[in-house]
């Protein structure tokens, strides 16, 4: 009886949690796009702008990527895979200390805030690849992927990153006003070692070798792999990705249960 009790009350405990994480969600879209005008639709609109403005810009450049590769393909495939870890960890970053006083109602925990503004960043960064993708193929910028499934795989294996570097750097911020005041540096900081801009096939050894020690380099490069295809170089240690993904999610969960022990103390 006690164990049906118990079940029944942690179902009834989740069930309440998401509740309260949608409600988080529903309240930072319309505190940051608010109700008038385009509203939500913005949460897609502002960020395409993004990706389809660094297109343009860099398909001035008169020199292509080896292997017939554009500089719009190769951006249009790779930028949007920076919203994830980018935006989300912009949005995260402090985001316990700005909404302290939402602690205040019981239900509510720090963790909540931190999982409600990484579902929101993360959704708005996959609805906007899912909205111009097919768009691109369809003006002729890009083609259809050679392998459907091993580019969604490498899709999920660069949001588990993005997921754990925010837990990683969400905890930080919290621990350390420095962490949180230079986070932006940082994060500009991993643009030329993230795969977006430079491709791992024309980075030299022994330099490619040390940046495939990166997980967001493996994960990126799957994920070109089955965009690509066989045509196009690509190195990746998959056994390893995983490996070091769990310890940076496993991490990343600790970092934010001390700094969440250090924001309840306070």
């Amino acid at each position: 009886m006690s164990a049906n009790a118990s079940q029944e009350s942690f179902w009834f405990q989740l069930r309440l949690q998401l509740r309260v994480i949608w409600a988080l969600m529903l309240r930072e879209t319309v505190t940051r796009f608010g109700r008038e005008g385009l509203g939500m639709l913005w949460m897609i609109a502002e960020p395409a702008m993004f990706v389809v403005g660094v297109m343009i810009i860099f398909s001035f450049i008169e020199t292509g990527y080896p292997y017939g590769i554009s500089p719009a393909e190769y951006l249009a495939v790779s930028y949007p895979t920076l919203l994830f870890w980018r935006n989300g960890t912009g949005r995260v970053t402090g985001a316990i200390n700005i909404n302290r006083a939402l602690l205040h109602h019981q239900p509510i925990r720090p963790m909540d805030i931190i999982y409600s503004r990484i579902l929101l960043e993360f959704s708005s960064s996959m609805a906007v690849f899912l909205f111009l993708f097919p768009i691109f193929i369809v003006v002729g910028i890009c083609h259809v992927p050679d392998s459907i499934l091993t580019m969604a795989l490498g899709y999920l294996l660069i949001i588990w990153f993005s997921f754990g570097f925010v837990l990683i750097m969400a905890g930080l911020a919290e621990l350390s006003e420095t962490i949180e005041k230079t986070s932006h540096i940082i994060l500009y900081l991993m643009l030329p070692i993230s795969g977006v801009f430079i491709p791992t096939f024309l980075v030299p050894e022994p330099y490619r070798s040390y940046l495939l020690y990166f997980p967001l380099i493996d994960a990126v490069d799957y994920f070109h792999h089955g965009y690509f295809g066989s045509g196009v170089p690509s190195y990746y240690h998959i056994s390893y990705t995983l490996f070091a993904l769990t310890g940076m999610t496993l991490f990343g969960l600790a970092i934010s249960g001390v700094a969440i022990k250090r924001v309840k103390v306070s």
